[in-house]
């Protein structure tokens, strides 16, 4: 009897989460208060029943009780403000198992590794890894909590690809999503990446935390978004935000710098640059490649190199040097001839280390370099998709968690490939990508009984079919990808029409 209120006071607690989890508005500060004053109400019942027990003498009452009915509704505040900062990570693995109910090992996973990455250690990675490990089949936790623990290790960039990652899995907990988002957020924050925060919120990628939340809306005050909030609304944001000593910093805008120019560098800049000749011009285009290599400088150099080949003062040029050397006949087509080959394979050297698509040059240079990028790319993916499928047909397997990271990886080949060479790579690129795709899914469905990460695989596939025009491939990934998912949060059914 003295029980039910304590379970309804719960189950408001939760359902005061939930509402909030789904909500970007004032709503969601509205929800947090009620959430925090059923959470005070629970935690104020449960001192004052430890107290009367100890009063009684019942105090080995008194003990379990704390432990049993404050960690569910407090895990989160000790995990977050004494477990993490002290990198208990053993602790607060068991704490983990205090605050959800279903699937309780997914946030004792997160928790644990959240607590390592402040105070990162190799026994502890070992330690969490090898937990991780035994989970079959691979879901969203074991992908945040690998990401922590490359955080741990300092490698942000992997960190923040496999949270992003997490966006392609059917199987959802939202406590664990939270804690991705907020990641992300901070991640965002520190290096000032706002409009990448920014959109993160106004898609609802993540379902916010407080911390989360306030820091969105920084982000927008600070790309000047229509729905930013004005000050007092931010203000309000921080004050149910943790940290505010640390995020206070974020309260006050920028003071905005003019940059103003003299007159003398206004006039310098206006002034028309002397006339070069085709081959200086194509020469000091390259050397600046060197500082700065973006599309617009690429395709200005293989431009400036396009003219000064075909050039007939520079043609003329070389056939007069040709004859003081007593060079043999044809050695100045053959010397034209080894100026594109070189500088063809220096461009495209730099194209690939900026991940830059081939510029719309018709000349020597940009035409080899064009057919140079696009069978290169087409080469490599073809490669690492052939390598890929090709475990599924030997029988090596990997840990669920290598087989996600593998395929993260493929896909930022394949996306950084198709966005630099353009829909015309995507179309040469993309039957291959199928074919190995399709097959290593299946594999992973029918034999591994991944199936989150093979859907997520005939998800993207679909994605790409569609962006082909390929109908046969859309109507049997579009079947593939309507299969119902079995999750440790549910089964996840799709409309089949």
């Amino acid at each position: 009897m003295y029980a039910l209120p304590f379970i309804l006071f719960m189950r408001l607690h939760r359902a005061a989460l939930d509402a909030r989890r789904k909500d970007r508005t004032w709503k969601f500060l509205g929800w947090s208060a009620i959430s925090g004053l059923l959470a005070a109400i629970l935690i104020g019942c449960l001192l004052f029943a430890t107290v009367i027990l100890f009063a009684t003498g019942l105090w080995w009452l008194g003990i379990p009780l704390l432990a049993l009915f404050l960690i569910p509704v407090a895990g989160t505040l000790i995990t977050r403000h004494a477990l993490v900062p002290l990198g208990m990570y053993r602790t607060a693995f068991w704490i983990g198992h205090f605050t959800s109910v279903e699937d309780s090992d997914a946030m004792a996973l997160v928790f644990s590794a959240w607590a390592l990455s402040h105070r990162p250690s190799t026994a502890g990675e070992v330690w969490i890894a090898a937990r991780r490990d035994r989970r079959r089949p691979l879901g969203d936790a074991e992908v945040v909590t690998t990401a922590l623990l490359a955080s741990a290790r300092g490698d942000a960039a992997g960190a923040r690809q496999l949270m992003r990652s997490t966006l392609d899995l059917v199987e959802v907990h939202p406590a664990v999503r939270e804690l991705a988002g907020e990641w992300l957020a901070c991640d965002a924050a520190e290096r000032g990446a706002w409009h990448e925060l920014a959109a993160d919120a106004a898609a609802a990628r993540f379902p916010a935390t407080s911390l989360t939340y306030f820091l969105e809306g920084v982000a927008a005050q600070r790309i000047g978004a229509a729905n930013a909030p004005n000050a007092s609304t931010l203000y309000a944001r921080w004050l149910f935000a943790p940290h505010r000593r640390a995020t206070a910093q974020w309260l006050t805008p920028p003071r905005v710098v003019s940059n103003s120019q003299s007159v003398e560098t206004v006039i310098a800049a206006t002034e028309p640059a002397p006339d070069r000749a085709p081959l200086p011009r194509a020469v000091a285009a390259h050397i600046g490649l060197a500082h700065k290599a973006s599309a617009s400088e690429l395709a200005e150099a293989v431009g400036a190199w396009d003219a000064a080949l075909a050039d007939e003062a520079t043609r003329a040029w070389i056939a007069r040097r040709a004859l003081e050397l007593d060079a043999p006949l044809g050695a100045a087509e053959r010397a034209l001839k080894d100026v594109t080959r070189a500088v063809t394979d220096e461009l495209a050297r730099i194209a690939d280390g900026a991940r830059l698509g081939a510029p719309s040059g018709r000349g020597a240079v940009g035409n080899e370099l064009a057919r140079r990028l696009r069978h290169g790319r087409l080469d490599a993916l073809e490669q690492g998709f052939s390598r890929w499928e090709a475990r599924s047909n030997t029988g090596q397997v990997l840990p669920p968690i290598d087989e996600w990271r593998e395929w993260i990886a493929l896909r930022v080949q394949y996306d950084a490939a198709v966005t630099a060479g353009g829909l015309d790579l995507r179309r040469l690129a993309f039957p291959h990508a199928y074919k190995m795709g399709n097959s290593m899914s299946a594999w992973l469905w029918n034999t591994r009984s991944e199936y989150a990460l093979s859907h997520a695989i005939f998800t993207w596939l679909l994605g790409e079919a569609l962006a082909v025009g390929d109908t046969e491939a859309i109507e049997m990934l579009t079947r593939n990808s309507r299969l119902a998912v079995s999750t440790r949060t549910g089964r996840v059914e799709f409309p089949k029409s």
